[in-house]
């Protein structure tokens, strides 16, 4: 059923774990003045999964329901899964629902999705793998993360969390994640006032690695009890040349094992024969283990618009395909 924003994120206190996709922060920061959003839950006196989403339109297929994410009991049954996500599809009154599940891989999961409607999507946007980081055990770090790590603790690098961001802090991250965008050929920025609208929650913790008081990397980390994600990183030029991001992830790794997070996920690696491989690599040297999410979904209303959809993302926009 869909109901309002506040009711919701109220409801959505009652779960263990709440993606960061889908705080409230998160809608705050996605929110472009004019979006749309809208809020579905299962049942509002015993929840077992609930999603908001948020509307937007594109060329050659109109009206799309864009959902980041979902928050859901452990306990959840098949059918239950099955028939929330059909609710979905005759409350939201779009041509298209697209849906990227951030848990963990479950057959059970897959079966209902397609029982409800939905398909997997003509080409992946995103590529539906990540890396888990078991906090509280030894990592079997790689040679190569051992290597950079003993190069930064040389470089007497100090490490920052920053307990009470201010808009001078996002505009650091800015312009650093700005270089960061020119090394790897991003197609993105991140604009200081909305990253303040995520900085703002407490769930939200901004740590930097400094040289000489010069904040050389920064990391946005989302903690929610025993787990946490990786959210946004910024590198500067100078960051590469004093190994500063290992340094900075081993001290985060170090300060959420003292909070007693259990598991850390690198959100999402990208392993491929090109450039974005570099991503990946960094991400498994840390010593973690491979995950699945359950990945993306679409329905449309006609065949015509999943067409039409990949069409506008791989060949008008030419979006890379995971």
């Amino acid at each position: 059923m869909i109901i309002d924003k506040d009711p919701f994120f109220q409801i959505v206190e009652k779960f263990e774990y709440i993606p960061f996709e889908q705080t409230l922060a998160w809608e705050n920061y996605k929110d472009e003045g004019a979006s749309q959003f809208i809020h579905f839950v299962d049942n509002k006196s015993t929840p077992n999964i609930c999603c908001w989403g948020r509307i937007i339109k594109k060329p050659l297929v109109g009206k799309i329901l864009d959902i980041q994410g979902e928050i859901k009991q452990t306990t959840i049954t098949n059918k239950q899964i099955q028939h929330f996500w059909k609710n979905v599809i005759e409350e939201a009154s779009c041509n298209m629902i697209t849906y990227n599940s951030v848990s963990e891989y479950s057959c059970d999961y897959e079966i209902s999705m397609r029982r409800a409607g939905f398909t997997r999507p003509l080409g992946n946007r995103v590529c539906p793998l990540t890396i888990f980081v078991q906090t509280q055990e030894d990592r079997d770090a790689d040679r190569n993360w051992r290597r950079n790590l003993k190069k930064s603790l040389s470089e007497n690098l100090v490490f920052k969390p920053i307990n009470q961001p201010t808009l001078e802090n996002a505009q650091e991250i800015s312009r650093m994640f700005g270089e960061l965008k020119e090394m790897k050929g991003l197609g993105y920025d991140l604009a200081p006032n909305q990253l303040m609208q995520i900085l703002k929650d407490d769930n939200f913790k901004l740590f930097y690695a400094l040289k000489d008081d010069i904040p050389l990397c920064a990391r946005i980390v989302y903690i929610k009890n025993r787990m946490a994600a990786d959210v946004f990183a910024a590198n500067s030029f100078e960051s590469r040349k004093y190994s500063a991001t290992h340094f900075m992830m081993e001290r985060i790794f170090d300060h959420l094992k003292e909070q007693g997070v259990k598991v850390f996920d690198f959100s999402r690696i990208p392993p491929s024969n090109n450039e974005t491989d570099s991503v990946y690599v960094f991400k498994n040297s840390a010593g973690g283990y491979p995950v699945q999410y359950n990945g993306e979904w679409i329905w449309s209303k006609k065949r015509i618009y999943s067409l039409a959809f990949c069409v506008y993302n791989f060949f008008i926009r030419k979006a890379h395909q995971y």
